[in-house]
C-alpha cells in the first residue's frame, strides 16, 4: 500500500463514551479525505451489530461496522481456518456464542450458578470428550464452575485454548477504570500451564487478522489509535504498528510512568487533533 492505514480502537474513550466524543466524525472524515484507509478494532464482542451501527451513525462515521474487527469474528474465522469440527466450550458473552453458532459451530456453556454445597463441585471436574476448544471472551458472569470445566477440558493437549478480550481493566465511564474479566482467563492460563491463542488485544495474531481484513500488508504503515496502554499500545508493539494514545482514561504522568510501553504519539483526544489537521490542510 502507498498510504497509511489507520486502525482504531472504538470503545469508551476513543470514539464514544455513552455518546460520541466531540470531533471524532470530523477526524475520520479528514483521514479519508487524505486517502487513508480507516479500519476499526475493538475488544468488545458484547455489542450487537445493530448497537454498533447506531453508535457509528451517531458519530458520523459511515460504514463503520463493515470495517470493524472484534474478537468474536476473529475466533470464528480462526476455527474455520483450522477445519474445527468439535464443540466449543464458551466462557463468553452471549453475543460471541451467537457469532460462533452463526458460523455453524456447536457451543456449550454454563452453568450460570453453581451448586450450594462445595463438595458437589466435583461434578464440574468431569471431562466432555465432545469439547475440542475452550474460548474465553468477555463473560461478565464467569464463575468457579465454569473455570473448573475449562481447566478440566484443557488437560487434554489437543483441546484448543483461545482468548478474545483480555482486558484486566475496563472504562465504564470516562476517567474511571474498573476490574475487567481478563483476570479470569489469566488464572486459567496459569493453572493449566497453557498460553491461549490470543484473538483479542494485545495479541499479535489479532492485529494480523485485523490487518488482513483491512487489506494492509505493511505493518510499519499503520497508526494504531487507542486509549489503553496495555491493550492498545501493547498490540501496536506486538504487531509492529506505530501507536497514538489518547489520554481520555490515562493522565500524561501515568502514560510516561509505564515500565515497558510507550506510545509513539499522544493527544488529549481525536477531536483535539481536528484543528491541527484543518490548519495543516488549509481548509
Amino acid at each position: 500500500m502507498n498510504h497509511n492505514s489507520w486502525t482504531v480502537k472504538n470503545f469508551t474513550g476513543v470514539i464514544w463514551a455513552k455518546t460520541p466524543l466531540p470531533g471524532v466524525g470530523k477526524f475520520f472524515e479528514l483521514m479519508r479525505g487524505l486517502g487513508k484507509t480507516v479500519h476499526f478494532v475493538s475488544n468488545n464482542s458484547l455489542r450487537t451489530k445493530e448497537n454498533y451501527e447506531s453508535l457509528f451513525q451517531a458519530a458520523g462515521i459511515e460504514d463503520g461496522f463493515n470495517n470493524l474487527t472484534i474478537p468474536s469474528t476473529a475466533i470464528a474465522e480462526y476455527l474455520k481456518s483450522v477445519n474445527f469440527n468439535k464443540a466449543v466450550y464458551c466462557v463468553t458473552c452471549p453475543e460471541t456464542i451467537a457469532v460462533l453458532e452463526s458460523h455453524g459451530f456447536k457451543c456449550k456453556e454454563g452453568p450460570e450458578v453453581g451448586t450450594s454445597y462445595y463438595g458437589d463441585y466435583i461434578e464440574y471436574l468431569v471431562d466432555d470428550e465432545e469439547i475440542g476448544a475452550v474460548v474465553f471472551d468477555s463473560d461478565f458472569k464467569v464463575n468457579l464452575p465454569k473455570m473448573y470445566k475449562a481447566l478440566t477440558y484443557l488437560k487434554r493437549p489437543e483441546v484448543l485454548f483461545i482468548n478474545g478480550a483480555t482486558d484486566r481493566y475496563v472504562p465504564f465511564k470516562l476517567g474511571s477504570l474498573a476490574l475487567g474479566v481478563g483476570i479470569f482467563s489469566d488464572i486459567v492460563s496459569e493453572e493449566s500451564k497453557r498460553q491461549p491463542i490470543a484473538l483479542g488485544k494485545p495479541g499479535k495474531a489479532f492485529g494480523e487478522f485485523a490487518m488482513k481484513r483491512a487489506g494492509v500488508t505493511d505493518a510499519s504503515r499503520v497508526l494504531f489509535i487507542g486509549d489503553m496502554i496495555e491493550q492498545d499500545v501493547g498490540l501496536g508493539r506486538a504487531a509492529g504498528f506505530k501507536t497514538l494514545l489518547v489520554l481520555t482514561n490515562k493522565t500524561k504522568e501515568e502514560m510516561m510512568s509505564h515500565a515497558t510501553l510507550k506510545p509513539d504519539y499522544y493527544a488529549d483526544s481525536l477531536g483535539s487533533l481536528v484543528p491541527i489537521l484543518v490548519k495543516y490542510l488549509g481548509i
